[in-house]
């Protein structure tokens, strides 16, 4: 019975209210100065006691409908009266440039017609945005293709376009979208000829950010990053990178009545996924050469922000026992390609080649961290032993100028030690020569009877061989050195016949790699492997490879089409396996046995 006679009160109060609330029916936009490609939205909200029938729009003639109508229902309860709200909303976009009205709508309520005001839209000329190639394959056409084409483009956001030869340049590739999109592919990344690029780490999984351009908010996403270092002066061009997408895309229907709308809402279905392939514009950089006059000292083309540190291990010793000379460079810029400076030893010093070391990190922020070379060093004779100062050269970019730092001299103390070494580089030793100084030390003295045995030597077909025999050997070392010399002459000759070694040993790495399933390194020494190894072989500079100029050169060489095209397609394999989703062990290892056996083919039909 309570229950009962709470509804009576409620429906009393219902029927009550209803008479009298008064209704209203308006109509708003989010933004009435927009400018050509921007959108905005229209909402004609109707409030009463109850909802309305025959709702009617105005024409939208002078705009593109890019949304709606979406409608909403609201009721409240202020404990007098129930109040509800119902409203229609649309998403348009202009034309065109101009002073436009929105008309009026209108909606039946209870018997009588209500009209919405008018609304004056004030369209400016649009900003432009990063043009964009984009191309539809799977059925984005027409109003479809347009319409995705507004609202997703890809920029490649580049730190300075005007640089100096060897700077760090950091370019981030961002794609913008108002759509949804449900997948993306990268089916090759961009080449950077001209410049030796390093991938930097971004965070996986990260979260879209929002950007605002020419009054439109955009999801960023970034795509990739790259730190990029150009090797000659002049214009250079980032190629354009293209993006994959599938795009859901909602389906419009035309409906008669307020069932069939409320059916049509994107909640349940009517969305459809179509393939678009979006593309950003090439983006020129101006490379200036690093000044001539006056080059500094220890200068081998570190570019960037570095310093210096040295130091022994020890500065007493003994002869014949080793001493180490560490030296550390220090900063950010191009340290991959820092070489060792150099150093005056004493000559009483054996000195080996540097063993190198990295400490390099390749963060959001570009390539920094340390190179550090070691030199093995062996006195040989006992005294005060003076490695003198050092100079090591960089050009620093934000002052535009060489900054050379100099080491301090170093002195190491040498004691005589108790023991030779077995063998040695430098030959007899001082003190050995000294012996020769003094008298002949006979092996033998006294009153000797000598006895002939055999036949006489002298005249001897033995005694002429053993004659002959140096002087011919010598000629022949003559000969030989000759040879070599004119070989190693021939650095292009030298370097195509060291070509297999070389990429043998790059392959050594992306086997550890591919044993510790580091997967991006793996992919990144593989595709060292393959650019070395064209490199070397067809004597072209690596800042000037392309796969084009790579096929020319190997097809004049006689290497037959289909392995010329296993060349391009492993290439490009192992380009995109490096930004794809992660491969399985499998694929990398198949990779690998693909890259060994390629190598070996072409080796084998250039030989």
């Amino acid at each position: 019975m309570k229950r009962l006679a709470l509804a009576a009160i409620l429906a009393i109060i219902f029927i009550a209210s209803g008479r009298m609330h008064a209704q209203e029916f308006t109509a708003s936009v989010d933004n009435n100065q927009v400018a050509v490609g921007d959108q905005f939205t229209v909402t004609f909200s109707l409030t009463g006691s109850s909802g309305g029938e025959n709702f009617r729009p105005p024409s939208f003639n002078d705009f593109m409908v890019a949304g709606g109508p979406n409608q909403s229902t609201n009721m409240s309860f202020n404990g007098r009266s129930v109040t509800q709200s119902i409203s229609y909303s649309y998403v348009l976009q202009p034309k065109a440039e101009g002073k436009f009205t929105l008309g009026a709508a209108s909606i039946d309520y209870n018997g009588k017609q209500l009209h919405t005001q008018p609304i004056a839209i004030t369209v400016s000329k649009g900003a432009a945005r990063p043009k964009q190639g984009g191309a539809a394959p799977g059925g984005a056409t027409g109003d479809i293709g347009r319409q995705i084409g507004d609202n997703l483009f890809l920029n490649p956001v580049v730190s300075k376009s005007n640089v100096y030869q060897g700077e760090q340049i950091i370019v981030t590739y961002k794609i913008y979208t108002r759509v949804s999109v449900v997948n993306m592919q990268l089916p090759k990344a961009p080449a950077f000829t001209g410049f030796w690029s390093e991938n930097l780490s971004i965070p996986k999984d990260a979260p879209p950010t929002t950007e605002t351009i020419n009054g439109k908010q955009y999801r960023v996403g970034l795509i990739q990053k790259v730190a990029l270092f150009p090797q000659r002066s002049g214009v250079l061009q980032l190629d354009p990178m293209q993006v994959d997408c599938i795009v859901q895309v909602q389906q419009k229907r035309q409906f008669n009545n307020p069932f069939d709308q409320f059916f049509n809402d994107p909640f349940f279905g009517g969305a459809q996924n179509v393939k678009y392939s979006v593309r950003s514009e090439p983006v020129k950089i101006t490379v200036q050469a690093l000044p001539t006059a006056n080059p500094a000292d220890g200068f081998s083309g570190a570019v960037g922000k570095f310093t210096m540190e040295s130091w022994l291990d020890k500065q007493q010793t003994k002869t014949n026992e080793p001493v180490t000379l560490k030296i550390k460079i220090i900063g950010r810029g191009n340290l991959k390609l820092l070489e060792a400076p150099q150093i005056n030893f004493p000559s009483d010093f054996e000195k080996y080649d540097p063993k190198m070391s990295d400490n390099i990190t390749t963060d959001a922020n570009g390539v920094s961290g340390s190179r550090t070379f070691e030199y093995l060093l062996i006195p040989r004779h006992p005294g005060e032993q003076k490695i003198p100062s050092f100079a090591f050269s960089s050009f620093d970019v934000e002052k535009k100028q060489y900054v050379t730092t100099h080491s301090r001299e170093f002195v190491v103390s040498v004691e005589r030690g108790n023991e030779l070494p077995s063998s040695t580089a430098s030959g007899i030793s001082k003190e050995d020569v000294k012996l020769l100084g003094e008298d002949i030390r006979f092996i033998k003295s006294g009153n000797t009877v000598l006895h002939r045995q055999g036949d006489r030597l002298a005249g001897s077909t033995i005694f002429y061989a053993a004659t002959v025999t140096p002087f011919l050997a010598f000629i022949g070392f003559l000969v030989f050195m000759r040879k070599r010399e004119r070989a190693l002459g021939d650095v292009r000759s030298v370097r195509n016949r060291r070509a297999r070694k070389v990429a043998q040993k790059r392959l050594e790495e992306s086997k550890k790699c591919l044993q510790a399933k580091k997967r991006e390194e793996f992919y990144a020494a593989i595709s060292r492997s393959l650019w070395g190894y064209a490199s070397d072989k067809l004597n072209i500079p690596a800042s000037d490879l392309t796969l084009d100029n790579i096929e020319s050169g190997f097809r004049d060489r006689a290497v037959a089409p289909e392995m010329l095209e296993k060349l391009r397609k492993t290439v490009e394999e192992c380009e995109f396996a490096r930004f794809a989703p992660s491969s399985g062990i499998e694929q990398m290892d198949a990779m690998y046995t693909e890259t060994v056996n390629l190598i070996s083919g072409i080796e084998e039909t250039i030989r």
